[in-house]
């Protein structure tokens, strides 16, 4: 029984310190979003990824940054389905 209360605390103390991963409520576009979000925010914090993904874009490497940190801030929008 000692072991199920352990693991329990466990979980919910994982829960806590990641909130990204969400629980059951969590949609899809909202799991989505962090997912989305957590990557750029690494892409950005790791300089040589920035260099490395500059380089290939041909960009500044601080402008890079830069849009990589702007892109977090906006949220993941579904883009409109053209009928025609």
């Amino acid at each position: 029984m000692a072991d199920k209360v352990k693991e329990q605390n466990d979980y919910n103390r994982l829960k806590a310190k990641y909130i990204g991963l969400g629980n059951a409520d969590t949609s899809r576009t909202e799991f989505l979003t962090n997912v989305h979000r957590d990557t750029l925010a690494s892409l950005s914090h790791h300089q040589h990824l920035v260099l490395y993904n500059s380089v290939i874009l041909n960009e500044n490497p601080e402008l890079y940054r830069q849009s990589l940190i702007k892109k977090m801030v906006s949220p993941i929008q579904k883009k409109p389905i053209s009928k025609g």
